[in-house]
């Protein structure tokens, strides 16, 4: 009777610890550790291709020049910076949120254009993403049903869930409507162009994607990405963003004479 007691005791024991190792190993994993911060490399069509990184509370935009955008809590201002010309310039975060990114050209204002959920869940470049299409509208004002076709689709994260504060950075540095997930992929029928004396051959409508993502990658945590660097002159954000052009223009007219 003492020997199946210890035997009992032993099993149960061996259990607990293999359940203890089993959660220890899930808390410790590379996986784990990935959902910390995910790294995208996307494309806008103002932005060019540009790499992005996400944690719940900060969230970095560096374009192919080098210039990056940073948000970060618990100030929630925007960091504008220019590493080639250690330079640095602040926006409030009531600023950024009325009005964006001041130096950035885009092709067409920000829609207002309803969003009607169209698949819950799915996987999109290996993380879960929800769709939202954008319906057609009748002349009265309501809603076309998706079945019958859409003006577009609006791809975002799901279970990736970010402070407010960073969705509305990528809301103004992407010029979309708000949503409630970090952008993947924006798709919209474009307004038709018309070429010489507006003849019906020479109109046409295409399809544009203003935002794709080309890869993603969960990575661990690592808030330096997200750091003010030191010893950078603070400057205004136009003269961050800008004043490369300068910079470069120096440069062709030294190399002319």
């Amino acid at each position: 009777m003492m020997a199946k007691t210890i035997l009992v005791k032993t099993v149960r024991r061996q259990i607990a610890l293999s359940i203890a190792f089993a959660m220890i190993s899930v808390l410790f994993s590379p996986a784990a550790h990935a959902q910390e911060m995910l790294s995208l490399y996307q494309r806008h069509r103002a932005l060019g291709k540009i790499d992005v990184f996400i944690t719940k509370n900060a969230a970095k935009i560096t374009l192919e020049s080098g210039h990056s955008f940073v948000i970060a809590g618990p100030s929630w201002d925007v960091k504008i910076i220019n590493p080639k010309r250690k330079l640095i310039a602040i926006t409030p975060y009531e600023t950024f949120k009325n009005s964006g990114p001041k130096t950035i050209e885009y092709f067409e204002g920000a829609t207002d254009w309803p969003l009607v959920l169209e698949r819950s869940s799915t996987n999109y470049k290996g993380v879960t993403a929800k769709i939202y299409g954008l319906p057609f509208k009748q002349k009265n004002g309501k809603l076309v049903d998706l079945k019958r076709g859409k003006a577009g689709s609006y791809y975002v994260l799901k279970d990736f869930i970010v402070d407010p504060h960073v969705l509305v950075f990528f809301q103004q540095m992407y010029h979309l409507q708000a949503a409630d997930g970090v952008p993947l992929k924006y798709v919209k029928i474009g307004r038709p162009f018309e070429f010489g004396q507006g003849l019906a051959y020479n109109r046409h409508e295409g399809v544009v994607t203003t935002l794709d993502t080309i890869t993603t990658k969960g990575k661990p945590l690592n808030k330096e990405i997200f750091d003010i660097p030191r010893g950078y002159k603070k400057t205004s954000e136009g003269d961050v963003t800008l004043g490369d052009k300068t910079e470069d223009m120096r440069e062709i007219i030294e190399q002319l004479d």
